[in-house]
């Protein structure tokens, strides 16, 4: 057996092991089984045919390796983009706190696009021997980086989507707040947030340069994803890592919910330019919330099922994390920069406007019919 060894190479030709007759190989390094010579027989565990790696290559599939390329260079594109436009181009619809908040969360997904390209430039490189490569892999750099620059993504997105909701609650509660005293806060806040992820993601990853399998966070993960649960304080990590999130998506739902409560509230009593725009960008985050959550979905029933069932399939784990996660990075800058057209601005003042002119109608209905009654009144005690 070779399991958790400290082993970085195996070589079968070498006379040390070419002396002995070996037939059967068990091991907890899946990428084993497809590089022993034909004369051991029998050897677990054997790779699996629907994982996301294969005995040649990183990411598996042809389709697996299109959309990660296809998502790299979309969210590469378009969050360079948001972060220019919102820091060269003053925009009059959007305070500089919600610009910050904003260009905050483009750099989250930003980072996002870069460990997939990560893991597209590395499965380039090894392409049709990456079993040969495996260890290597898993132990340079290129892999650590990855693993921490997904999983500061992740974090640091969830985080963004609460401050915004707080922020546009904020200010559609209390109209008079003062905006530089918001924005002085938020840049505290967004440092902190910022200091905390590092922190608290990097100490894992750190932990995990050039050690063995057990001892790796993402332990022989092709993409670097976060999957040793077999190590107690990994388990440990990766629970905190999730329930950190979901809690983070329930007070931002909730905030969500108070701030559409407050505009429908503000909309029906006055209409101005700034519960406006408060519209308009509660619109905006529910269309980046909508798909943040489509996304994450798959992972949070993996982790009720793991709860429910005390079993955790690695290999779903893997292409929900490639393929699921990614993609609110590379669709986010799309929908902000789509909502911030004229087009749409002035389509959604037109919504706004229909129900604040229907309730003005029913008054003014009210009002008339008042008057004719007292009309009628008055002309009934004169007679």
């Amino acid at each position: 057996g070779l399991s958790k060894n400290k082993m970085k190479k195996l070589n079968f030709n070498c006379p040390s092991t070419a002396t002995y007759d070996i037939k059967e190989l068990t091991s907890t390094r899946v990428y084993l089984c497809c590089i022993v010579p034909a004369k051991i027989t029998t050897c677990s565990p054997v790779p699996e045919l629907d994982s996301t790696s294969s005995c040649e290559n990183i990411l598996a599939h042809v389709s697996l390796r299109v959309a990660v390329w296809i998502m790299a260079i979309a969210a590469f594109t378009g969050n360079i983009l948001v972060i220019i436009v919102n820091h060269c181009i003053k925009n009059r619809n959007m305070s500089k706190t919600t610009g910050l908040v904003f260009s905050s969360l483009a750099l989250s997904d930003f980072l996002m696009s870069i460990y997939l390209l990560i893991i597209a430039i590395g499965d380039t490189i090894y392409r049709n021997r990456y079993a040969l490569f495996a260890e290597e892999w898993l132990r340079g750099p290129a892999c650590a980086i990855a693993s921490f620059l997904m999983c500061t993504s992740t974090l640091m997105s969830v985080i963004m989507m609460l401050l915004i909701s707080i922020d546009r609650y904020i200010v559609s509660s209390n109209p008079l707040s003062s905006s530089d005293t918001r924005y002085k806060y938020t840049k505290i806040i967004l440092i902190s947030g910022w200091l905390f992820t590092c922190t608290f993601v990097g100490i894992p990853i750190i932990m995990s340069i050039d050690t063995t399998g057990n001892l790796r966070l993402y332990q022989f993960s092709s993409i670097c994803s976060p999957s040793n649960i077999e190590n107690h304080f990994y388990a440990v990590w990766i629970i905190l890592f999730v329930v950190t999130q979901l809690v983070f998506w329930i007070l931002t739902a909730i905030f969500y919910c108070m701030l559409l409560k407050a505009v429908d509230k503000s909309r029906r009593s006055i209409r101005n330019s700034a519960q406006s725009r408060n519209f308009t960008i509660a619109i905006r985050l529910s269309l980046i919330l909508i798909t943040d959550l489509i996304t994450w979905l798959p992972i949070y029933v993996l982790v009720a099922s793991t709860l429910a069932n005390g079993e955790l399939n690695i290999f779903t784990l893997q292409f929900a994390i490639i393929l699921a996660m990614p993609l609110n990075s590379a669709i986010n800058p799309y929908i902000y920069t789509a909502t911030g057209t004229v087009c749409f601005n002035r389509m959604l003042n037109f919504i706004s406007n229909v129900s604040p002119s229907r309730a003005s109608t029913a008054r003014t209905h009210d009002a008339k019919a008042v008057v004719s009654s007292n009309s009628i009144k008055n002309q009934a005690t004169k007679q």
